[in-house]
């Protein structure tokens, strides 16, 4: 499959914590089940469905710009796959959230961000 880009015009919205009700039930909050729900809505791509992505999210007041493209595994490079299963920005988010008040004050400092799984 090839590349895509889009621009979504939709302001980001940070992703609102989980709540848990006082049975212990947890749940993804209102407004943000609304913001995903649009911007899935707004997206004129296609379904990736067996391929490595690449993803390239890039924020503006004014939406979001966002760019997939397939990986071609590298034959050179022997890393092996499928070790981690988790999604990879909670990986991300562990880190971020651990190094905060130690290798900088607030995680919304980090103005860009890169991911890699293997």
């Amino acid at each position: 499959m090839n590349k895509f880009h889009q621009m979504i015009a939709l302001r980001p919205k940070a992703k609102g914590r989980p709540r848990v009700t006082k049975t212990g039930h947890a749940y993804t909050p209102k407004e943000t089940l609304k913001y995903e729900q649009e911007f899935a809505e707004l997206y004129e791509g296609p379904l990736y469905e067996t391929e490595l992505l690449s993803v390239k999210l890039a924020f503006t007041m004014h939406g979001t710009e966002l760019f997939i493209e397939p990986v071609q595994p590298n034959i050179n490079v022997d890393v092996p796959k499928g070790k981690l299963t988790g999604d990879i920005d909670n990986y991300a988010k562990a880190v971020l959230d651990a190094l905060n008040g130690v290798a900088y004050t607030d995680d919304k400092q980090i103005v860009c961000l890169y991911l890699e799984k293997a």
